[in-house]
C-alpha cells in the first residue's frame, strides 16, 4: 500500500545521499535510527534536505518514470517497447505498471514524506537559524512542487501535511480546490525562507524559484478560463520574478543541453544527477543507441524514447532555419560508431523512422546513470508564460516583449544569426493564444511540459491537439504499422489514479478513481 510505506520512507529517505557533483552540495551520507537526531546539527539537517531531493530523484521520479509516463502519455511521443504500448496507443488503466507498480506518484508521496518530516522537525532543531530557513524554506517548495505536479496530473489527492502515524496512514482524496490552496501556501512560505539566488548553493532553489513557480500555479489554475482572475495573479508573480533580475537567458540556446554548463543563469529548478549517484535513465531513454553522441558505449543508450513525426515537422515549416531544432532534435540523419549513416525522420519516412531528441545527450554516457541534470523550470518559461498571462489581461501590445526575448535569444544562438524564427507581432488576442501554446512546444520540447500544457487549456484543446495528430500527413505522414491514432475520450485529461492506492486506502473507495478508468 502507497501510504502505509510512507511511514518506513521518511527515516530511510533522509539518508540516501545523492548528488555528489562538483559546484553542488557534497555531503556524506548519514544513518540514524530516528529522523528526529538528523536535526540536532547543521550537517544532519542538510543530510535530511539532500535525502529529500534524492527521494524524488529515482528512477519512478525524476530520474525516468516522470517523463516517461508524462510523454507518452501527452500523445506527442512514441516508443517502440512493448512494455510503454499500453501509455504509447492511450489503452493504460489504473492498473498498468508504469501508471501503477513503478508510478511517479509513489516517488512523490515518498517525497511528501520527507518534506513533511523537515517541515515538522527542522523549526525545533539544534540548528544555526540562517540555514534552518534555507532548509525549510526548500523543503515547503519541494512540498508544493509535488502537489503541483499530482493535482495537475491526478486531479484531487490524498492532502499529507504531517509526518505518518499507524492511526492516519490512509486518507482521503482532498478536493483539487483544497491541494492548490495548499500549494500556494507552500510556495508562499518557500519563497518568505529562501535566500537570493547569490546567498544560495549552485544546484538548489532560491527564493525567486518558489515565486516562479507560484506564477505557474496560476496559470495552471486559470486553465481554459480566458477571464479568470488568476491571470493577473499570474502576471503579478512571474513579472516579480522579470524585475527582480536573479535570472536571465543562456546566450546561446544550445549550451542549456552542454552538461559542462548546468545550472545556467537561466535555471530557476534544477534536479541534479551524477554518474556517480542514483540511477537516472533520461539520457538512456531519449538518446539513439550506437552513434558518436555517445562514443563510450557501442550498445546503448537504448535510444526508444522519441518525439512524433509532426513535432519536428510543424517546428521546421514555423520556423524554417530556426537554430533550436538542430539544438533539440536529431534528424534527417545519424552516424554510427562505425561511421555507417542511418537515415531517419524526415529522410526516412517508413517505419521507425521518428527523430531523437538531443537535449539529454550525455558524451560520458556508459550505463543507466548519467550527469545530465533534469531542468524543470527555466527563466524561458517564465517569459513565455508571462506573455500569455499579459496576453490574457490586455491583448497582445505589451506581451510580444517578453516572447521576443526568448525568439532574439533562438536567432542569434549561432552566428551569423538566422532570420528565424522572426519576432511576434500584428497578431489579435486570439492568434497570440495559439501562437504562445504553439511556441511553448517549440522552446520547451522533451522538458516534459506537453502533456500538462495540452491538458490544461481543456477538453476541446486536448482534442484538437489529438485529431491534429491524428490527421497528420506531411512528408509521407503516420505510418500506423508504428504510429498510433488517439481516440477523443475525456478521460485523458487526467490520469488515473494507481490502482494500489484504490484498493488498499481504506479511506478511499472506488468511485473516488478518476472518470473513465
Amino acid at each position: 500500500m502507497i501510504l502505509k510505506r510512507l511511514l518506513f520512507i521518511s527515516l530511510f529517505a533522509l539518508v540516501i545521499i545523492s548528488c555528489n557533483k562538483k559546484g553542488f552540495l557534497e555531503e556524506k551520507p548519514y544513518s540514524f535510527l530516528s529522523s528526529d537526531a538528523l536535526y540536532s546539527s547543521d550537517a544532519g539537517a542538510r543530510a535530511a534536505l539532500t535525502g529529500c531531493w534524492s527521494s524524488i530523484s529515482t528512477l519512478q521520479g525524476y530520474g525516468a518514470n516522470y517523463s516517461l509516463v508524462l510523454d507518452l502519455t501527452s500523445g506527442g511521443w512514441f516508443n517502440q517497447a512493448a512494455a510503454y504500448k499500453e501509455m504509447n496507443a492511450l489503452t493504460y488503466t489504473a492498473s498498468s505498471t508504469y501508471l501503477d507498480a513503478v508510478s511517479p506518484y509513489k516517488a512523490f508521496y515518498g517525497g511528501i514524506a520527507v518534506a513533511n518530516d523537515i517541515i515538522a522537525k527542522l523549526p525545533d532543531g539544534n540548528v544555526s537559524a540562517g540555514l534552518k530557513d534555507n532548509l525549510l524554506g526548500q523543503a515547503y517548495l519541494i512540498r508544493g512542487m509535488i502537489y503541483f505536479n499530482l493535482v495537475r496530473m491526478y486531479g484531487g489527492v490524498p492532502l499529507r501535511l504531517l509526518p505518518t502515524t499507524k492511526e492516519d496512514v490512509s486518507l482521503p482524496r482532498a478536493s483539487k480546490n483544497d491541494v492548490y490552496a495548499q500549494i500556494i501556501t507552500d510556495l508562499e512560505k518557500a519563497a518568505q525562507l529562501l535566500p537570493l539566488k547569490a546567498g544560495q548553493e549552485v544546484g538548489r532553489p532560491a527564493k525567486y524559484a518558489a515565486v516562479a513557480l507560484l506564477g505557474k500555479v496560476y496559470i495552471a489554475m486559470a486553465g481554459g478560463d480566458n477571464s479568470s482572475p488568476y491571470w493577473q495573479k499570474a502576471k503579478d508573480a512571474l513579472l516579480e520574478v522579470v524585475n527582480s533580475n536573479q535570472y536571465s537567458l543562456v546566450p546561446k540556446f544550445q549550451d542549456l543541453w552542454d552538461i559542462n554548463k548546468q545550472n545556467s543563469q537561466e535555471s530557476i529548478i534544477e534536479i541534479q544527477f551524477s554518474r556517480d549517484g542514483a540511477e537516472n535513465s533520461m539520457s538512456n531513454f531519449y538518446t539513439p543507441t550506437g552513434t558518436v553522441a555517445t562514443p563510450l558505449v557501442t550498445n546503448g543508450p537504448f535510444g526508444r524514447h522519441r518525439p512524433n513525426k509532426e513535432s519536428y515537422t510543424w517546428h521546421t515549416i514555423q520556423y524554417p532555419g530556426d537554430p533550436r531544432i538542430d539544438a533539440t532534435y536529431f534528424h534527417d540523419q545519424l552516424t554510427r560508431l562505425d561511421g555507417t549513416i542511418v537515415k531517419i525522420w524526415p529522410q526516412n519516412k517508413a517505419g521507425q523512422g521518428f527523430p531523437y531528441m538531443k537535449k539529454y545527450v550525455d558524451p560520458g554516457f556508459v550505463s543507466r546513470k548519467t550527469s545530465c541534470n533534469f531542468i524543470y523550470l527555466r527563466y524561458a518559461d517564465v517569459l513565455l508564460s508571462l506573455a500569455e498571462a499579459e496576453n490574457e489581461i490586455n491583448g497582445p501590445d505589451n506581451a510580444y516583449q517578453y516572447v521576443n526575448e526568448v525568439l532574439n535569444r533562438a536567432r542569434t544562438s549561432i552566428s551569423p544569426a538566422s532570420v528565424e524564427p522572426q519576432d511576434y507581432s500584428g497578431m489579435t488576442q486570439e492568434e497570440f493564444r495559439t501562437r504562445i501554446m504553439l511556441e511553448r512546444r517549440y522552446e520547451l520540447m522533451g522538458e516534459v511540459h506537453l502533456w500538462y500544457d495540452t491538458r490544461r487549456r481543456g477538453q476541446d484543446y486536448l482534442f484538437n491537439f489529438f485529431t491534429q495528430h491524428n490527421n497528420f500527413s506531411l512528408n509521407g505522414g503516420l505510418n500506423l504499422s508504428f504510429d498510433y491514432k488517439y481516440n477523443l475520450d475525456a478521460k485523458y485529461l487526467l490520469l488515473p489514479i494507481p490502482s494500489s492506492e484504490i484498493n488498499n486506502n481504506t479511506a478511499m473507495t472506488p468511485s473516488d478513481q478518476n472518470p473513465g478508468y
